[in-house]
């Protein structure tokens, strides 16, 4: 069973891993023939193909109807109704526009004005008459072969508490965040709640609609071993507020550097080359946040980008053209005492603003043969070290995350659920599936998560 209050604002991987998002598909097409009549199973296709998110909820007769029930049927009729659907699910489903739509079974107390000779499975429940006439006054597209992720997605909606969403639902929760979750811009999670209030999320989540996902897709194996737990004990004052580790940076900054405009923007600005892009689209990556509770700033940065040493030229190119930009700007460069005199593997630069408080740091490390790593921090000191035991992931990536610090950050907006912004603890691990052609290795992964509610 899923806390009442996702049923108002659906919980998205989010996190992610629910981290720019496309616009959504039309509601519907017209001009397109009448559907034939839809199974339920048919009815969730055409919904998880026509909305911006849908949730599945279980009917918990111990509990009182829902209040979006109560509304709908009235207070006699969603307690009668409620009690006689123990064991079902029922869904909740925002269209592109207008209040959400509830979608129930339909029962031999199904009344006929709710049910549509497109959708004879299901009971529809609009807000009110207008947005019910202006569902119906286009008419449903047909329904093409499920992909095999779609299918797994509507196994999941019929069968468990789950959610699906598409880059405009997601944008509409995660707000400025969605940049950074567009390898999750879509997707599909179940959702269990254990004895220990803790929310765990299983599925698929994608840059592209999972009706487009091959049949040859399949689960990566190991995924369950490499979902460490964490603990929910760790004292406040050594967590992170996100810790973020990936095989590359391109979950993270693919969505804003394959934008030609930004991209374009950033070479004017600071210099920074198409080949310096690609390299750093490339480069695996860790980055820590954590709250700071002194000085000007409110967080301090660490980044930590390994690049192959055929960038090195690159590298030290796109640094130069930044500290130049830097200096134009007011700030200044001072070589760090402690770091120098390292026979030329490292290189060490504190940036000073004008009341010479260090603004933030960034060296060059000669870590391997093959490998040189920059070290950037921003907003003071360097960020205290994890345990060793927490290693970046050989393929896609690892997320942990302090919802609490995060909203005091204001990197959590009132979009989200507030179940998700007084959390505790939160951790996401994405896999890329096996069986994708080849090009595809960041486009399809799977999901698995936690989240400490409070």
């Amino acid at each position: 069973m899923v806390p009442r209050c996702f049923r108002d604002h659906p919980i998205t991987t989010a996190f992610i891993v629910l981290l720019s998002a496309a616009s959504g598909a039309r509601l519907l097409t017209s001009g397109r023939a009448l559907a034939p009549r839809l199974s339920d199973q048919g009815s969730l296709l055409f919904f998880l193909r026509e909305s911006r998110l849908i949730q599945s909820f279980n009917v918990d007769s111990a509990e009182l109807p829902p209040d979006v029930w109560q509304r709908r049927l009235g207070l006699k009729a969603a307690a009668k109704r409620w009690q006689s659907s123990k064991g079902h699910r029922w869904w909740m489903v925002w269209l592109q526009d207008g209040s959400p739509l509830l979608v129930l079974h339909r029962t031999k107390a199904s009344e006929p004005s709710r049910v549509s000779s497109t959708f004879p499975d299901v009971e529809l429940l609009f807000a009110d008459e207008l947005h019910r006439k202006s569902f119906f006054s286009k008419s449903p597209s047909r329904i093409s072969t499920r992909s095999i992720l779609e299918e797994d997605c509507i196994d999941r909606l019929t069968r468990s508490p789950a959610v699906a969403w598409n880059p405009s639902g997601l944008s509409a929760i995660a707000g400025p965040l969605a940049f950074a979750l567009n390898s999750g811009s879509h997707g599909c999670l179940s959702l269990t709640l254990d004895g220990r209030q803790r929310l765990r999320l299983d599925g698929s989540v994608s840059s592209r609609p999972l009706s487009s996902a091959p049949r040859s897709l399949r689960r990566p194996p190991g995924i369950e071993s490499g979902f460490q737990a964490f603990v929910d004990a760790t004292p406040m004052n050594n967590r992170l507020a996100l810790h973020w580790q990936g095989a590359s940076t391109k979950p993270l900054f693919s969505s804003l550097l394959q934008r030609r405009l930004i991209s374009d923007a950033i070479e004017k600005t600071y210099g920074l080359t198409p080949d310096f892009q690609a390299a750093w689209l490339g480069a695996p990556l860790d980055l820590k946040a954590q709250l700071r509770n002194d000085g000007p700033f409110k967080a301090s940065i660490q980044l930590s980008v390994v690049f192959h040493a055929r960038h090195a030229e690159t590298l030290q190119t796109g640094l130069t053209s930044v500290a130049s930009n830097l200096e134009l700007r007011g700030l200044r460069p001072q070589v760090s005492p402690s770091a120098a005199g390292t026979n030329g593997q490292s290189t060490v630069l504190m940036w000073k603003g004008q009341g010479q408080s260090v603004l933030g740091r960034w060296s060059v490390d000669s870590t391997t043969p093959n490998q040189i790593s920059l070290q950037l921090s921003l907003g003071g000191a360097s960020v205290s070290r994890l345990p060793s035991s927490i290693q970046r992931p050989t393929s896609g990536l690892r997320i942990r995350f302090d919802a609490k610090q995060l909203r005091d950050l204001g990197w959590l907006k009132a979009t989200w659920p507030r179940s998700v912004q007084q959390a505790g603890q939160g951790e996401l691990l994405l896999k890329p599936m096996l069986g994708h052609r080849s090009g595809q290795a960041e486009t399809w992964y799977w999901l698995k998560g936690q989240l400490s509610l409070r």
